[in-house]
């Protein structure tokens, strides 16, 4: 880089006309990332039944929020069995969704509530949902 511009001193500004710097041979960078206008809401603990139900079931059709970005499911640490996870024919046995045990994180990014569903093969098992839109 030495023979780049032979008698010019050559500066690379930032937006507020301050000369970037450079640490270890890297250009440090200082920014900050938006993340928009979210939303996160809670809901009570439900219990994932025997039959198919989708999260905006679970969680009500007065509060019910379709629209959304992700999801987050966690299963109640007490539950002793599992319940799955996935589209509407998600199975109540653990060959068709995402198995969740006790304690298990799920995070989904999807658009709508109405694209999630859940079930177990007892009935008994609960979880926690968290919705971000």
């Amino acid at each position: 880089m030495s023979n780049v511009g032979t008698g010019i001193h050559r500066v690379i500004q930032d937006a507020d006309g301050e000369a970037a710097t450079v640490t270890d041979g890297r250009l440090d960078v200082n920014t900050t990332i938006g993340v928009g206008n979210s939303a996160f809401t809670t809901y009570l603990q439900d219990t994932a039944s025997t039959s198919v139900q989708t999260i905006t079931t679970l969680i009500g059709a007065v509060s019910a929020i379709t629209d959304c970005k992700e999801i987050i499911i966690q299963a109640d640490f007490d539950n002793a069995s599992f319940f799955m996870v996935g589209d509407g024919d998600v199975s109540s046995n653990d060959t068709e969704g995402i198995r969740l045990q006790a304690g298990d994180i799920l995070t989904l990014s999807v658009s709508s509530t109405d694209n999630v569903s859940v079930r177990a093969p007892d009935g008994n098992q609960k979880f926690n949902i968290g919705i971000i839109r």
